[in-house]
Parts: structure tokens; C-alpha cells; sequence
């Protein structure tokens, strides 16, 4: 799968589903992907928890209403054969670091990088949020 292309697409659909009803403001997407390839069962991985991720920041960095730009960047590592996934906002961090709502996007974002042997890292410097996955393609 052509990892940038499809970013494209599941990043166009999910701007598609944030804007807002009724006129309003919602959230920015910005991508910036290489032109990598990666096998399809790790595509699907990668789209679910860019999908989380994102479901995530609009429900709290940014709440109902409220604009801000959530971005998502696909890119090599030095190392040949891995890549590394950021999402990131400016919204207001973690807070305590315990998970909001139900926590079932955590799990199934913990449960896809687990699928890709790695796991997602949160970026405490950050001031808003800021998710790290490198993982093999």
C-alpha cells in the first residue's frame, strides 16, 4: 500500500466527517506523508490508529465548536524499513495522563500497536498532545 496516498484519502474522509453541521469551526488536518510502502494488514493498523488518534483530539484538545489543527505526519527513520507516525495538537495536554471517556480508543489504538510489535509514545514536552509509533513497514 502506498502509505502516502492512502493518508491522503483517510485524512480527506476524516475532514469530511469533522465539519461542522451547522457552520461552526472543527479542527485542521494537515498531513505530511513520504511516499512509503507498507504491507496491507500494517496499513490497516496504521489507519485505525491515525483514526483513533484523531477521534481523540477532537474530542479533547479541541471540543465541540472549537478550531485548532491536528497534524499527522508519516516519515522514514534513518534505520531502513521502519517509519515513524506523529499525531499531534495544541490542545491542553493530558492533564493527569489518566485516559478520558471509556478508554476503548486507547485500547484499540494500544491493541493495533501491539499488531505491529511497537507501541504509541506520548510526548510529556510537548503542550499539547503528541503521539510517536515507529514501527516496521
Amino acid at each position: 500500500v502506498a502509505m502516502d496516498e492512502y493518508l491522503e484519502g483517510l485524512v480527506a474522509e476524516l475532514s469530511k466527517s469533522l465539519a461542522p453541521a451547522r457552520g461552526g469551526s472543527a479542527p485542521t488536518l494537515s498531513l505530511r506523508a513520504a511516499p512509503l510502502k507498507a504491507a496491507t494488514d500494517r496499513a490497516v493498523s496504521i489507519g485505525v490508529i491515525v483514526t483513533e488518534l484523531v477521534t481523540n483530539a477532537v474530542k479533547y484538545a479541541y471540543g465541540p465548536g472549537r478550531a485548532g489543527e491536528i497534524r499527522i505526519s508519516l516519515e522514514p527513520t534513518p534505520e531502513p524499513g521502519r517509519a515513524v507516525l506523529v499525531v499531534e495538537d495544541d490542545g491542553p495536554g493530558l492533564g493527569d495522563g489518566k485516559p478520558k471517556g471509556t478508554g476503548l480508543g486507547g485500547q484499540i489504538i494500544s491493541g493495533m500497536a501491539s499488531g505491529l510489535r511497537t507501541r504509541v509514545e506520548y510526548d510529556p514536552d510537548h503542550a499539547g498532545v503528541r503521539a510517536r509509533l515507529a514501527f516496521d513497514l
